[in-house]
């Protein structure tokens, strides 16, 4: 009853009624608090399946180790079109991605949840026309109307953002192709607060123009935006890997016979005078070094522009993406320390210009962590064990000092539970507690209440095993050792949707046994409730 008392009611939304939902605060006071983020990338948005690119699927461990590292934000891309035959997303799918929100609310992180795009064949981004095409305007609402009903009781610490890099295939961005974006946008700000609940006022986050700051500056000033319902809660997007010859190029580019030859830049502000062509700070089109490409002048240059055009005009700004390669396997020795001098000061500058000018950086980490290939941007481990283990130090700890939270160590974090805040405590569930079944039951935390772990999942805290104290009559559906115990039909899904176990209901009760189960996260559902599982 706790939760239902803190609540406030509030009218029908757009034919939608939530009898209890809180009103959330401000886009500018949330942003307030974000502090500097982080891209959990090439996961959640590898289409069909998270772990195709390389990386583990995200846990608890990893998050913890995000928040521990002075991060407060972190960013989930993640892909929907290939988890929606026929445009309804899979429940199963709706249970992994809530699986990793609830791990970045639990570590305590602002999270911004997603439609990415490029995996999937740009179905979105890449079909940015002069008029509106109702098959994308209906995916959008679609999936935005299922996701929103998802998460429409979780607290202002979760954030929607409408899209990614919209448009990566228009050279010139014309007045009807921004009328085009902004109806998407307007689309899809009206399917998230047509669900009602926290929704009504979530803070919602639209992107610009490929999420480039001078086209944006020059092409979608505010007066294009989509309009809302409530006051104060839209957010801009904007990315910046500038420059690109630096951060982001793999080998030297021909852009064209009016144009001279792009050579990788490699030595950031730290100099190389016998390769000037090598230096971040070389502009190929001149043939000689400015200064302002390489340093802190130019990120505060663009990121002024958004402080000027959007920030001061009511809507407050985040970096959604920013990072640079190590030039591995290019450079060796000298050179190679060189260029990590040249990053971690890069990193600096980009972070110190956006706290300058009020902007949320949030790195890119793409988790290949193995400096073998061309894109090594990888911060803190996923790929190899420990999990969460911070790989540059060096430039975090010049990200934190930013912030002044002095050079890194890791004191691990304190859990917060109660990140639903509104709606129903009757409502479906794949994260602690299994809500619909265990309402009187407190999350498990202390030692006592773990007594039912086992070698299923070491781990077990938070995954509806049944405190001590509590009888097992009690709980609809829970867990004791490795038996899941329900009173219906119990079905076990991977994480990408496929159909492990099934159990049907006999003589009264259902029961299902957890070993043998291959390594990875499952989701369990039996009468509308969910648990989490970890087999290891």
């Amino acid at each position: 009853m706790r939760h239902l008392l803190q609540k406030t009611a509030i009218a029908t939304l757009a034919g939608s009624i939530s009898l209890f939902a809180a009103t959330l605060p401000t886009a500018k006071e949330i942003q307030a608090n974000m502090g500097m983020g982080f891209n959990v990338g090439n996961s959640m948005e590898v289409p069909n399946n998270p772990t195709l690119w390389g990386n583990p699927y995200p846990t608890q461990a990893l998050l913890d180790s995000v928040k521990a590292a002075g991060f407060n934000t972190v960013r989930i891309p993640c892909a929907w079109d290939s988890h929606a035959p026929g445009g309804k997303i899979t429940d199963s799918w709706l249970d992994s991605v809530k699986t990793v929100v609830d791990y970045a609310m639990r570590a305590g992180l602002y999270t911004i949840l997603n439609i990415h795009h490029e995996g999937e064949g740009g179905w979105f981004q890449s079909n940015i026309g002069t008029s509106v095409n109702n098959t994308i305007d209906t995916k959008m609402k679609n999936y935005w109307t299922q996701i929103a009903n998802k998460f429409k009781d979780y607290n202002e610490r979760l954030i929607f953002a409408g899209a990614n890099e919209p448009g990566p295939n228009i050279n010139t961005w014309t007045a009807q192709h921004v009328s085009t974006l902004m109806h998407y946008y307007q689309t899809f700000i009206d399917a998230v607060r047509a669900t009602g609940g926290n929704n009504a006022t979530r803070t919602l986050i639209i992107q610009g123009l490929n999420t480039d700051i001078d086209k944006s500056v020059a092409n979608a000033p505010v007066s294009t935006f989509p309009k809302d319902k409530v006051e104060g809660r839209l957010m801009f997007e904007v990315h910046y890997y500038d420059p690109y010859q630096y951060t982001l190029m793999t080998s030297q580019q021909d852009w064209g016979a009016s144009e001279p030859i792009q050579p990788q830049y490699y030595y950031g502000d730290y100099q190389k005078a016998s390769e000037p062509k090598r230096n971040a700070g070389y502009n190929a089109w001149a043939g000689s070094v400015d200064s302002k490409i390489a340093g802190i002048v130019h990120p505060q240059e663009q990121f002024a522009k958004i402080k000027t055009n959007y920030i001061d005009k009511g809507y407050p700004a985040i970096v959604g993406e920013f990072g640079a390669n190590i030039r591995t396997p290019e450079l060796s020795g000298s050179d190679l320390n060189l260029h990590k001098q040249g990053r971690v000061q890069w990193h600096k500058d980009v972070v110190s210009a956006a706290k300058q000018y009020g902007l949320t950086p949030i790195l890119w980490d793409m988790g290949n962590e193995s400096n073998t290939g061309y894109d090594n941007m990888a911060y803190i481990r996923r790929q190899s064990s420990p999990m969460g283990k911070v790989l540059e130090v060096d430039v975090i700890n010049a990200m934190r000092g930013v912030y002044g939270l002095g050079n890194y160590v890791n004191t691990g974090v304190t859990h917060v539970e109660d990140f639903i805040n509104g709606g129903s405590e009757s409502q479906s569930s794949s994260s602690a507690v299994p809500a619909s079944s265990s309402s009187a039951i407190p999350p498990v935390s202390s030692s006592s209440e773990r007594r039912n772990c086992d070698a299923v999942d070491p781990e077990c805290y938070n995954v509806g095993i049944r405190p001590s104290g509590v009888r097992a009559a009690d709980v609809k559906f829970h867990r004791e050792g490795n038996t899941l115990y329900g009173t219906g039909k119990i079905t076990l899904f991977d994480m990408n949707g496929n159909l492990v176990r099934t159990s049907s209901k006999t003589a009264g009760k259902t029961e299902m046994q957890l070993q043998d189960l291959r390594k990875g996260h499952y989701i369990a559902n039996c009468g509308g409730t969910s648990l989490k599982i970890i087999a290891k």
